[in-house]
């Protein structure tokens, strides 16, 4: 493995011991009522913390804003702001504010900031001429006091519609904790709903079925050997309809609690356990989410506590077992089924051979004709045997409905690539997601002869060529288009089928100006009036590249007519 191995030694990768978990600190220990709230208005939540998204635990709260840009965004709290990150994807405009307390609050989805600090922003742009930038002000260069305007609110980013993201962070470790704890919680006499109840056999089987059984309410079921519980459940707070997240999940046998989720803090380098934590493969294929309320071995996460034996249930013959489940709102409402497992006899059935074994607190690896693939330690939740077939060139590796933690490394042959074509080679992963193919290109780099790319998931890999141009669709302009004050901002559709946009610049008579992306629509735009250009003609000149550097090109001739 000397040539991959290297390469993913670089990558900041966690390792997992699981074992006995830190306590986390109590609600009460954190400071109530030091913080005002960001918005002049009252708190409706779209989404809370720690309820489940795609790949991730959410790390704040969602702040709804009336379903409109441009409301007034104000520092929770005395201190100076420590970053700012332009992005056109994840959480958009975004301001970070340090507080003497120790606490670090988050701003996101942020339409603009202040216009002292928008010119701040907009110089570092200019001097590295680009729109994406991430700036770490120096303590107090940028002081703010507890009710200052700091920005308005907006839709940049990653966001589906217009409204705040915020949190409130540790700023020495930066983990999110959960903004109810510092007082920011809101009305809420509404009971948590519960929409399903499962058991899954992982050694053994339930009602003579290996394979996940939903479970009635109040119902009976028979198992043997070793199972596991699962509640699908959502809450909602006073003033809103959203499915929000649940802040605690307690499961206990025969009134002995053997498991408990608590929505409190996390690190980011554990928030994609949120994979292991939920029915992977039911999200995957059906977008259904539900809470699996056992531990793997090589799940990391710290949002557990009561574990006895990680949550999984021993059946022994002839007993019989009352399981109760309880889910709960930070307010403490709560709802509860419950449900009885009676034990029958466990017969072990002979195991299949493993034919490419993994081990998920070791490293592995993988090699055979045409493919290597490094594993690091601690990437897997739980020992499995990877599947592995070539056919038509493609190399179908493992299950992508079973979770990957971190970045692997794989590195493919490109036997049938000309050499002049090397630099245009990339690794597709394809994959089916709740019934249909999808494709990702990953970013893929030519290393000792292989082409080697650092993908999250299982799938389908191979390689294609990227020859293709990305594509430029001015939305609002021709050639001789006039501008005048009523109309001042220049609009591009920019796309790339492929390897993906890597870079942009856009020139208005020969000199860089500032063009704003927004990824989710694919939207370019220019704002003559923030770019001071005078009346009179001009000339436009725009270049887009993708990965592989295929550039496409641009340029026109327009007027300023007022």
């Amino acid at each position: 493995m000397n040539v991959i191995k290297p390469i993913i030694l670089n990558l900041l990768l966690s390792t997992v011991v699981f074992g006995q978990r830190a306590e986390q600190p109590k609600p009460e220990t954190y400071p109530k009522n030091i913080f005002q709230n960001p918005l002049e208005i009252a708190n409706y939540l779209a989404g809370n913390f720690g309820e489940l998204r795609a790949n991730h635990f959410h790390a704040g709260l969602d702040i709804k804003t009336q379903q409109r840009e441009g409301l007034k965004v104000k520092a929770i709290g005395d201190g100076y702001i420590s970053r700012i990150n332009i992005s056109p994807t994840g959480y958009g405009n975004a301001l970070y504010i340090d507080h003497p307390n120790g606490y670090t609050s988050v701003y996101a989805h942020l339409r603009e900031f202040t216009p002292e600090l928008q010119e701040y922003v907009r110089k570092q742009q200019y001097a590295n001429e680009t729109f994406k930038i991430e700036l770490h002000p120096k303590p107090n260069e940028l002081p703010v006091k507890m009710g200052d305007l700091i920005a308005l609110s907006g839709n940049s980013g990653g966001s589906g519609g217009p409204h705040l993201h915020f949190e409130i962070r540790d700023t020495k470790s930066e983990e999110p904790i959960n903004p109810f704890y510092f007082g920011f919680d809101l009305p809420d006499s509404r009971k948590p709903s519960i929409l399903g109840l499962y058991a899954y056999p992982i050694l053994g089987d339930v009602n003579q079925k290996t394979n996940r059984v939903v479970v009635a309410n109040g119902g009976i079921i028979s198992a043997s050997g070793k199972i596991g519980f699962g509640v699908k459940a959502y809450d909602k707070q006073n003033g809103s309809e959203n499915n929000n997240g649940i802040h605690q999940i307690n499961i206990s046998v025969n009134d002995e609690p053997i498991y408990t989720f608590t929505a409190n803090r996390f690190s980011f380098n554990e928030a994609r356990a949120i994979n292991a934590t939920c029915d992977y493969a039911d999200m995957q294929k059906n977008n259904s989410w539900v809470y699996q309320g056992f531990v793997k071995d090589g799940n990391p996460l710290r949002l557990f506590s009561n574990l006895k034996n990680n949550g999984i249930l021993d059946i022994v013959d002839g007993q019989t077992y009352k399981i109760k489940i309880e889910v709960k709102d930070y307010a403490g409402n709560a709802s509860t089924s419950q449900f009885t497992v009676n034990g029958k006899p466990f017969i072990d059935s002979a195991k299949l051979p493993e034919t490419n074994p993994m081990a998920w607190n070791k490293e592995n690896h993988f090699k055979t004709d045409g493919i290597e693939i490094f594993f690091p330690k601690g990437i897997f939740y739980e020992d499995f045997d990877l599947s592995y077939k070539l056919s038509n060139n493609k190399h179908w590796v493992g299950d992508s409905n079973f979770p990957v933690h971190q970045n692997y490394t794989i590195a493919i042959d490109p036997k049938d690539i000309p050499t002049a074509q090397l630099d245009k080679a990339v690794i597709v992963r394809e994959y089916q997601k709740r019934g249909a193919w999808k494709k990702d290109y990953l970013t893929t780099e030519l290393k000792n002869g292989k082409l080697v790319a650092n993908p999250k998931d299982f799938g389908v890999f191979s390689i294609m060529l990227d020859n293709t141009k990305p594509t430029i669709t001015p939305l609002n302009m021709k050639e001789n288009s006039q501008f005048s004050q009523t109309n001042t901002i220049i609009r591009f559709t920019i796309n790339d089928e492929h390897s993906g946009i890597k870079d942009y610049k856009a020139f208005i008579d020969g000199k860089w100006v500032l063009a704003e992306y927004d990824q989710k629509i694919k939207r370019l735009t220019i704002n003559l009036t923030k770019e001071n250009i005078s009346v009179g003609d001009h000339q436009l000149e725009l270049n887009v590249k993708d990965e592989k550097n295929n550039t496409a090109t641009y340029s026109t001739s327009f007027k300023k007519i007022s």
